[in-house]
Formats: C-alpha cells, sequence, structure tokens
C-alpha cells in the first residue's frame, strides 16, 4: 500500500524544515526536537518517518542533490549551444553554487555538516563515482580525450569545482572577477584541454548526458537512496 497524502505532505514539511536549519545551525546543532518544533509535528512523528538523525539528514541530502540536477539539467537543456564539455562543467557548477547544502558538500563545511562527513562519506563517493562513469562513457563515444583515466578526470573536475565554489570567500577583493566570468574562462580551458581535435558524436553526447542525469533523477524520485540507519543522535 502506498504512502498517504497525509503521510507525502508529512514527510516534505519536516524536510523542507529539516532542510533550513541543517542550513542555518548545522548537523552538529540541530535536533530532532528543533525540527519537530519547526515543522509544527510531535517528535514521535518525525520518528514515524526517520529512525535517527542520520537518516533525516540523508533524506534531506538526497532531496537537494535531487533539486541540484534538476536546476542543472534545466540549465543544460536551455543552452542553445553545440554540447562541449566545458558547457556541461559549466552549467554544473552554476547549480552547485546556487543550492547552499550541495555546495557545503563539495566544500565539506564543517559548520553545516559537523561529524556527520566523518561516518559518512556516501554522498560525495556517490557524486564522484558518477562523474567517473560520465567521463569514461564520453570517452568511449569519442566526446573527450581518452588518454587521461576517466577517475583521474572525476578526481580534477571535483577539485577544481571546490575551487571555484570557495574561491569568493579566500581571494581577496581587488583580485577578485565575477563568477560568469570565471565560469566562462574555464569552459574555454576545459575545451581546449579536454576535448579531442575532431569531437565526434557531439548530439549524441548531449542526449546521453541528458539520460543519465534523468536517470538519477528517477533513481532518487524511486527511493533507491540509502534508507534510514538507526542511530542515538537525538
Amino acid at each position: 500500500m502506498g504512502a498517504s497524502t497525509s503521510q507525502i505532505n508529512r514527510r516534505e514539511r519536516l524536510l523542507e524544515s529539516a532542510g533550513r536549519l541543517f542550513s542555518l545551525w548545522g548537523f552538529d546543532k540541530t535536533s530532532m526536537d528543533d525540527v519537530a518544533r519547526e515543522a509544527g509535528v510531535s517528535k514521535g512523528a518525525v520518528y514515524l518517518e526517520f529512525q535517527g538523525k542520520d537518516a533525516l539528514f540523508k533524506a534531506v541530502l538526497y532531496r537537494e542533490f535531487r533539486r541540484y540536477s534538476e536546476d542543472w539539467l534545466r540549465r543544460f537543456e536551455g543552452d542553445p549551444g553545440e554540447w562541449s564539455f566545458a558547457r556541461m562543467f559549466e552549467h554544473s557548477i552554476a547549480a552547485v553554487n546556487a543550492n547552499p547544502l550541495i555546495k557545503a558538500l563539495l566544500t565539506r563545511d564543517n559548520r553545516i555538516y559537523g561529524s556527520f562527513l566523518r561516518r559518512n562519506t556516501e554522498l560525495l563517493s556517490l557524486v564522484i563515482s558518477m562523474r567517473a562513469g560520465l567521463f569514461k562513457r564520453l570517452q568511449e563515444m569519442g566526446a573527450l580525450r581518452d588518454d587521461i583515466p576517466a577517475s583521474v578526470l572525476s578526481y580534477l573536475m571535483t577539485a577544481i569545482s571546490y575551487g571555484m565554489v570557495v574561491a569568493e570567500e579566500v581571494i581577496p577583493a581587488e583580485s577578485k572577477v565575477s563568477f560568469e566570468e570565471a565560469i566562462r574562462a574555464l569552459g574555454f580551458l576545459l575545451d581546449r584541454g579536454l576535448m579531442p581535435p575532431r569531437a565526434k558524436s557531439r548530439r549524441a553526447a548531449r542526449a546521453f548526458v541528458v539520460a543519465m542525469v534523468e536517470k538519477m533523477q528517477a533513481a532518487l524520485n524511486g527511493g533507491k537512496a540509502p534508507g534510514p540507519e538507526k542511530d542515538g543522535t537525538s
């Protein structure tokens, strides 16, 4: 039997409330009591949906990851230009920068993630693994240079993403450039460095990238994210 509308609405309200509190106070300083008060339900109602704070936080992260992927796909599909590695990456970075919890995941922000990331690297590992799989397939299609292992490209792109996102906080004001200008310049560099001289199957590569993101969204919507786990955190 499927969940009732009231159960779905309660779960969504809890996730929305928890997301606000985790973004504001971080994982360690947010309790299940806080979430219950924010959502206007009893603490028992929270535990009916989630077996502990780790399980609730995971659910919030997967929800935000789905929102991030939807934003990225919207940006990517709205781009009329021909497919390129740089365009794909540009839209990904912009979508990360627009989502505080995903941005914090990428930068391993201890203020928000606290002790959670020391115990659970599942989502970040998933992101890196998915990137490696995507790059491997693009290499096989002839759309991406194949003399650099896909796993190395995934690592480098994750590191570059981290640098782009945190640059605003560490680079002196007099040396900063706009985020849009930096992304555009990075795109030119990536195209020159990572696209084969005669890149093949640009149309097929674009369609593959879109299909992969849609498949990921379907998996998240279908509840294939890790299930709740018992924990003693309150």
